[in-house]
């Protein structure tokens, strides 16, 4: 198995200096618009070229601005797949992934390819008469045709619906199991961070800011969590049915609407931090399907509003007014009680 190392810096129009390392698997590189995601890849690939830096897959080094290293894209063996996909417009599914195939009978490949990614289908048709998930699906197989030895997806599901992310997302799941090769995927969208990601990679105005398990950096007080007011949960399905599913969080098990998900499979659910009403006591004979105890851990004032974080033990924002927080006369340490409807929780991934 491969990995794929860059250390790179820039300072035209944009200024660059980060460095990651991403082993097989998929390591999510996670940021505001504007943060430096795609000038990163690019100068990875090969289309932008560094002032400084080093970029390597295992031990073939393929820039090494000290060296004076510069291998042209196509020899670089790094694949990328773009957000709008940028096929051929004049050739059918087919051809374009035989464009990309990298030797040998290319249209064997082509065909083994689009089967599966579950596009065989498609074959003849042109990209103007594909949905913009089929497109994505051709896009991934000519990528994976040309045998990258790592492979750089810049936002390729921003622009689908949900339904096409979903099912788009669950395809790249399975490439990852069966391709022994490194994925960096750049997304902005926390639910896609944790649904995709073995590892994450926070930059911020072109400087990596964090790194670690998106479940850590994403968590309430986490370097990638900027305070939001969204909880985003990554769970296991432990029972589902018409009235309901219960999903593990990490040791906290909560009660949510059905999710039409079969138990073991990973979800990722989000809960608004305005959602859950918090009790310094336990409360019985409510309506609210989860009473989840709980300590708090860390209490932030704001602007009419105090964040808590609650440890359950997988950790809760919950905001609350500046009134509630005084008279319930919390504290760090306070042993706390969370009560929450099941219809408050979202599946988002």
């Amino acid at each position: 198995m491969t990995a794929l190392s860059a250390r790179v810096a820039l300072s035209r129009g944009f200024a660059l200096d980060a460095e990651i390392r991403a082993e097989p698997g998929i390591t999510v590189l996670f940021g505001p618009s504007g943060a430096g995601k795609t000038t990163f890849l690019h100068a990875i690939l090969g289309a932008t070229r560094p002032a400084r830096g080093r970029v390597a897959v295992g031990e073939r080094v393929v820039f090494d601005a000290e060296a004076a290293i510069d291998l042209p894209i196509h020899e670089r063996r790094i694949g990328i797949v773009f957000q709008e996909g940028l096929l051929f417009p004049h050739l059918d599914a087919r051809q374009n992934v035989m464009f990309g195939a990298r030797d040998g009978d290319r249209a064997r490949t082509a065909d083994l390819w689009l089967e599966r990614v579950g596009a065989a289908g498609l074959a003849r048709r042109k990209p103007r008469d594909l949905s913009g998930g089929e497109r994505q699906r051709v896009a991934f197989a000519r990528a994976l045709a040309a045998e990258p030895q790592a492979l750089l997806l810049d936002e390729p599901f921003a622009s689908l619906d949900h339904a096409s992310r979903g099912a788009l997302c669950g395809l790249l799941l399975d490439l990852r199991r069966d391709s022994p090769i490194p994925f960096v995927h750049v997304t902005h969208d926390p639910a896609e961070a944790l649904r995709l990601g073995d590892a994450m990679v926070l930059l911020k105005d072109g400087r990596v800011s964090a790194s670690g398990l998106p479940s850590a950096l994403l968590a309430p007080g986490g370097e990638a969590s900027a305070g939001g007011s969204t909880n985003w949960l990554r769970g296991t399905v432990v029972e589902d049915g018409p009235d309901g599913a219960r999903v593990d969080l990490g040791g906290t098990v909560v009660a949510v609407p059905a999710l039409g998900r079969a138990p073991g499979s990973p979800v990722v659910l989000s809960l608004p931090a305005e959602e859950p009403v918090l009790a310094m006591s336990e409360v019985r004979g409510t309506s609210a399907r989860n009473v989840i105890p709980g300590t708090v851990v860390s209490i932030d004032g704001g602007d009419g509003a105090v964040d808590v974080v609650v440890a359950t033990p997988v950790a809760i924002r919950v905001r609350i007014t500046r009134g509630a927080a005084r008279e319930l006369a919390l504290a760090v340490g306070s042993r706390v009680w969370l009560l929450v409807k099941a219809s408050a929780f979202r599946r988002s991934g």
